[in-house]
Parts: structure tokens; C-alpha cells; sequence
């Protein structure tokens, strides 16, 4: 069940090419508050507006889709879609955490889904280069402070 990295790479670039015009996000918005008014395709008309959100530039669009999909996430009808463009949009912010648990929760009700696999396995890669890189950073400041200590101690040394 391991993943590939490039063809995870090549979705989400294929995502982020997706171009949703202001009209449109606009529209799907007033078509998910008329569905909430009317009480009819609400789950679909949330979805749509979810999707169009974390298809914008913008990253506080992105983040505004996010609750929506959380909410998806719990309906039959859309889980699945709903927790891969959750797992998505939380990718596009470098929420990479939580992109992980939201793609842990989809592989645990589609465990053959080669995209969610594809989608995890870049994530683990991510968290794995970001440990290391952050255990190196760690590993010099502690040997930069060792270093600073031992000159500092020198120098009392010299003054005696």
C-alpha cells in the first residue's frame, strides 16, 4: 500500500491549476445559502461551495473551506470526496498533520484508494525532510551553544 510521490506531486499541481473565477465562487455560494433556505441538495451545495473555496488562490479562501469540509466529512453521500480535498486543501497550507490524519480517516473507509495513498505517502515524506531538517537546526544551535560555552569558558580560564 505504499504511495507514489510523483504522481501525488503531479495531483496537486494538476488541483492548483484549477482556476475557479470569482463568479463562479460567488454563485456557488448563493447556491449553498439558497439550499440552506430551501432545505434541498444542502449536502451537494456544500460540497460544491467547499470545493470551489479550496480551488481559489487565495490561502484564507482555502482556509474558509475547511470547516465545510470537516462537516462533509461525517456525510455518506460526500465523505469520501470530502476528506481527499480536505486532505488537499490542508496539503496546499502545509498543514501537514493534520493533512494525515484527514487521509488516515479516508484510507480507513477506502483503504484502496491509490490516490489518498499517493496523497500520504508525499505527506510522510514531507514530515520525515521536515524532522530531519528541524533535528539539524536543533543539532547545530546545541553545538553552536557547546561551542560559545567552551570559548567562554577559555576565556575565564586565561583571565586566572
Amino acid at each position: 500500500m505504499e504511495g507514489s510521490l510523483e504522481l501525488a506531486k503531479e495531483r496537486i499541481e494538476e488541483e492548483r491549476k484549477i482556476s475557479i473565477s470569482q463568479a463562479e465562487l460567488h454563485a456557488a455560494r448563493e447556491s449553498y445559502f439558497q439550499a440552506l433556505d430551501s432545505n434541498e441538495d444542502v449536502v451537494k451545495k456544500k460540497y460544491t461551495y467547499a470545493w470551489c473555496l479550496v480551488h481559489q488562490n487565495a490561502k484564507q479562501d482555502i482556509q474558509q473551506g475547511i470547516p465545510f469540509l470537516f462537516d462533509l466529512a461525517d456525510e455518506k453521500a460526500v465523505q469520501k470526496e470530502a476528506l481527499y480535498c480536505l486532505a488537499t486543501a490542508q496539503y496546499i497550507l502545509e498543514q501537514y498533520t493534520e493533512c494525515r490524519l484527514s487521509l488516515k480517516r479516508l484510507l480507513a473507509i477506502e483503504p484502496h484508494d491509490t490516490k489518498a495513498q499517493d496523497l500520504k505517502a508525499l505527506v510522510e515524506d514531507v514530515l520525515r525532510r521536515e524532522g530531519a531538517l528541524g533535528l539539524a537546526v536543533f543539532s547545530g544551535a546545541v553545538a553552536a551553544g557547546g561551542a560559545a560555552a567552551f570559548a567562554f569558558g577559555l576565556a575565564l580560564l586565561r583571565k586566572r
